[in-house]
């Protein structure tokens, strides 16, 4: 029996090799809204947009392997296999058409999807998406970082402190009842866990899909990427270098369109989801035109 969910309608999916992935539907119509979190999320941190999108067309969010509600996975997280679940997951429910929607980490996500099934997808929003061109996911600094920040949250999820410090700035606009689903599964030592087999193969994931993109352009559909637009972001450093990598994969694109998340850091689902639901809205009524 499947767990009922404050999210959505609740089901299951089966990956090629037997995994069940968790989802949640809502709404109806087509194009299908499919959502992809970012590196510690799952289909929780899109609560308010599926929320408002569903109120126009169909959706769909998930959890990763590790995440939520889905099995973990035993074999390495490399990029590849992190898609074949989706590409599976999207076979099972009945394919496109589809609008993708990726934060952070579910932005390369997206794209490899879309290389791979360009007849499933008919527009894409890429939310403060990780750039797989900026160097710094290589880098020694990305690596130290992951490390000292393993060490810091494992301990603090186990305790349960980690949920109750990030839900004071996460949770604050989401309805109880989606805040009581979300305390049990976001933060866990399992949710950390799921994190870092991801994290451990991003900088080979992001080579190989430079190496899937050079000389070849995403299919003709409009692109929407939306950028964090806190001060940091224009000013130098890190976040401003993948901010404009946005920028440059928009201008590249025939229907590329670039949008800042006004007073908005990283976490733009929560922080700013009225923005991203409105560039949504705009590509589902071109795709249904």
């Amino acid at each position: 029996m499947v767990e009922p969910s404050a999210f959505g309608r609740p089901g299951h999916a089966t990956t090629r090799d037997g995994r069940r992935l968790h989802y949640v539907t809502a709404g109806s119509g087509r194009p299908v809204v499919v959502f992809e979190a970012g590196g510690s999320g799952s289909r929780t941190i899109w609560g308010l947009v599926q929320r408002q999108v569903a109120r126009s067309t169909g959706t769909l969010a998930y959890d990763r392997a590790g995440f939520g509600r889905s099995r973990p996975d035993g074999a390495p997280r490399v990029l590849d296999r992190i898609v074949d679940d989706l590409e599976d997951l999207l076979d099972a429910v009945g394919g496109g058409p589809c609008v993708l929607v990726g934060h952070s980490l579910g932005g390369p996500i997206c794209h490899l999807l879309t290389y791979r099934r360009p007849e499933l997808v008919v527009g894409l929003v890429l939310v403060d998406q990780a750039a797989e061109d900026c160097d710094f996911y290589s880098s020694t600094a990305f690596a130290v970082a992951g490390a000292v920040s393993n060490l810091l949250t494992v301990p603090l999820a186990r305790l349960g402190i980690m949920g109750a410090l990030a839900g004071r700035r996460l949770y604050g606009r989401f309805p109880p009842e989606m805040i009581e689903e979300m305390r049990g599964e976001e933060f866990t030592a399992a949710a950390l866990r799921a994190h870092r087999a991801e994290a451990r193969h991003l900088a080979e994931g992001f080579r190989m899909l430079r190496q899937v993109s050079d000389g070849r352009a995403l299919p003709d559909v409009p692109v929407t990427l939306i950028s964090a637009g806190t001060g940091r972001s224009r000013s130098g450093g890190m976040r401003a270098q993948i901010a404009a990598s946005h920028q440059r994969l928009a201008r590249s694109l025939p229907q590329g369109r670039h949008v800042w998340a006004e007073g908005s850091g990283h976490m733009v689902p929560v922080e700013a989801p009225e923005i991203i639901t409105k560039e949504i809205r705009a590509l589902v009524l071109r795709a249904s035109k």
